[in-house]
């Protein structure tokens, strides 16, 4: 991956960006499956917890916690509402599948090429089974030509209610873990809303299934999921957005590399954010991973 590397100055900061809460975070992003799962050392627990919960990664943090701690280092009422907050957020995000379902339904049966993205669509292809991808809505991406009949398509199955973007609607499911359910639909993705672009990624769009659930989804492969990925952590920086990046970064085919084809530009921030934020993923050469700006590549940038 052929990338010019934006200096670590210039870059968006990902919020708590220094101190032990940043250092929390950024061991919970790493995704290297033989990381060390006890918290790290100077970081008092309250702090990584307190840090979890305003980062969105407490799931995260639960299972590390629960899987890679003897039970005297943690007690058993805290053990009790870790695994409390897994278990509610598998149901939510079992709901939300079941309901993107639905959906991805409705609008194949009016020709509508559709990709489940983000939160959603990650939750089961890159994370521990167990529903530890935290989001809070359903994100869709179609056609700008399909957006007003994706919209009409939301509205006949009950999500009448507006959100907070322009093409958002919700609906309320009576389930008092998940009492709402939101759906956004864009037309665009992180680093390109060219149209044929677009076209491209939904014909290439393959099925991941959801956790506990029978129904795949139609996903972005890889390698549009990537370049995605990193545009949106560099225009809105986020941690569960570095965490998603860091293992899409690690298990997605290089595009980039051989043909010399540079990473879009509009992503080329979010990939030095990985490298400045994980730098012992992404700057060792075990990792496969470049000085230039991605894996697979030893030499300079272009």
């Amino acid at each position: 991956m052929n990338a010019t590397v934006t200096p670590t100055s210039a870059m968006p900061q990902l919020p708590a960006g220094d101190g032990p809460a940043a250092a929390a975070l950024q061991w919970l992003c790493d995704p290297r499956p033989d990381i060390d799962t006890s918290v790290p050392a100077p970081v008092p627990l309250g702090t990584v917890l307190a840090a979890a919960i305003d980062a969105k990664l407490v799931c995260l943090l639960a299972d590390r916690l629960l899987d890679g701690l003897p039970d005297v280092g943690l007690s058993r009422p805290m053990r009790s509402v870790l695994g409390q907050i897994m278990r509610a957020n598998t149901l939510h995000n079992r709901l939300h599948h079941g309901e993107a379902a639905r959906i991805v339904r409705a609008l194949a049966g009016r020709g509508v090429p559709v990709a489940v993205l983000n939160g959603l669509a990650y939750d089961s292809a890159l994370y521990p089974p167990g529903g530890l991808r935290q989001f809070t809505d359903i994100d869709l991406l179609v056609g700008a030509d399909d957006l007003d009949t994706a919209v009409e398509t939301l509205v006949e199955l009950g999500f009448t209610e507006p959100g907070r973007g322009t093409h958002t609607r919700r609906r309320s499911t009576g389930d008092p873990l998940t009492p709402t359910v939101s759906v956004d639909i864009t037309t665009g993705l992180g680093h390109t809303a060219d149209p044929a672009a677009l076209r491209a990624a939904l014909a290439r769009a393959d099925a991941e299934g959801g956790v506990g659930a029978g129904e795949a989804l139609p996903v972005l492969i890889r390698e549009d999921a990537l370049p995605h990925t990193l545009a949106r952590l560099a225009a809105r920086p986020r941690w569960t957005s570095l965490a998603d990046a860091a293992r899409l970064a690690l298990s997605a085919p290089d595009p980039y590399s051989g043909a010399g084809v540079p990473l879009p530009e509009a992503a080329r921030a979010g990939w030095a954010m990985l490298r400045t934020h994980l730098p012992e993923v992404f700057t060792s050469s075990s990792t496969g991973t470049s000085p230039s700006g991605g894996p697979g590549r030893e030499e300079g940038p272009r």
